[in-house]
């Protein structure tokens, strides 16, 4: 029995590496990186963070995620035919193919693939489906519903803890004419979840796997790759607040998905209504966030109280002061600073040396001090809304 579980288990980690998504995620990062990498040097002149940056963000932090969810639907037992994973690939591949990358969120392509093997089954295409398996009387659509409601919440924690990490500054036209600066972030996490495939090499009992489960079924673990795009832009306020804020939002919308999902366990009906619930939940989200964006005045900005930063770059002199985005410079080595031009002026006063008066993003002040030394940034590596564009 241990030695068949051991090597199902093998053959499902396995699965991961041969699925065609797992690849495409790289590739897809790879062009965001490109991309961003591009908009920067535009922008700025200089690379800001390095192209490597969102596959980094693709593979690494997400693993810990989906192990901890991989541990939950195992003890769950969550069965999902092999059709519904094909389906949800298909949508995934589409997407990123597009590059809409704020639709991989799994609301959408899990949620999608729910209504699309619905669809088809409550409208008879046989051969398509097991028309059977799919039957309400069966635990299939409260599995997948509990599915999407663990892959929202996921979403909505990785966008609060990862989704302002190395973001992007940019510069636009505001509603009137003037420059102001956003931060960007597109992000591809990688969540493989452990899900359970009918029809396998395990025979697991019913009383084994409470929950969801086919007894008298033969089984296979196998590793699905999910992927889960994040999408923003910006201009009211620092990345961190925004993203953890509607990172909030997206979890407390997986909560109430996954209530209706086990509801769905006595009433079948429920787990559509979990799956509607999502789709338009996210999607609602999404739009009160662009809505307030639009509607809000500018933060980073150049204005009378000093230097806004908007963006610091790596092994900088800003870097090693410690300066961070949405602070803001009043006094450079005594003088006062309004724009990049004063700025590069009142380092010209010492420089080998330079003493800043700084407003954090709490309105309190710190002076900073640095040694500066040959070859660094002739700016302190201090981006502003102005520092580049009048080139």
């Amino acid at each position: 029995m241990w030695e068949t579980w051991i090597i199902e288990i093998a053959k499902g980690i396995g699965e991961l590496f041969l699925h065609p998504l797992f690849y495409v995620g790289f590739i897809l990062t790879y062009i965001l990186g490109s991309m961003r990498v591009k908009q920067e040097r535009k922008l700025f002149h200089v690379r800001v963070e390095d192209s490597m940056i969102e596959m980094k963000e693709y593979i690494v932090p997400s693993l810990v995620w989906g192990l901890i969810l991989s541990v939950i639907t195992g003890l769950l037992g969550l069965a999902v035919p092999f059709d519904f994973i094909v389906i949800v690939g298909i949508f995934m591949l589409l997407i990123s193919v597009s590059m809409q990358i704020r639709f991989l969120s799994p609301a959408y392509t899990v949620g999608l693939a729910f209504l699309v093997i619905y669809i088809l089954y409550v409208t008879g295409f046989d051969g398509i489906l097991n028309n059977s398996f799919f039957a309400f009387e069966q635990a299939i659509y409260p599995s997948i519903a509990v599915l999407i409601g663990l892959l929202i919440i996921t979403e909505g924690v990785l966008i609060r803890k990862r989704g302002a990490i190395q973001v992007s500054p940019s510069v636009e036209k505001g509603k009137r004419g003037l420059y102001i600066g956003t931060q960007t972030t597109k992000r591809v996490w990688l969540v493989p979840v452990l899900l359970f495939i009918p029809n396998g090499m395990l025979n697991v009992s019913g009383d084994f796997w409470p929950v969801f489960s086919f007894g008298g079924t033969d089984w296979s673990p196998i590793l699905v790759p999910f992927f889960m795009g994040f999408s923003l832009k910006v201009k009211s306020n620092l990345m961190g607040n925004v993203a953890g804020r509607l990172g909030n939002h997206v979890a407390i919308l997986g909560i109430i998905v996954l209530a209706l999902a086990v509801a769905g366990k006595w009433y079948p009906i429920v787990s559509l209504a979990a799956a509607i619930v999502a789709i338009l939940g996210r999607e609602v989200i999404q739009f009160v966030y662009k809505n307030n964006e639009n509607q809000s005045n500018a933060f980073f900005t150049s204005g009378k109280k000093g230097l806004m930063i908007l963006g610091v770059l790596p092994e900088s002199p800003a870097e090693r002061m410690g300066l961070k985005a949405g602070e803001r410079l009043t006094r450079v080595n005594g003088q006062q600073v309004y724009n990049s031009e004063q700025l590069y002026e009142a380092l010209q006063i010492n420089r080998a040396h330079c003493k800043l008066e700084v407003y954090d993003t709490n309105e309190q002040i710190r002076l900073v001090q640095n040694a500066l030394y040959e070859g660094d940034h002739h700016e302190l590596g201090i981006l502003t809304v102005d520092s580049e564009l009048k080139r």
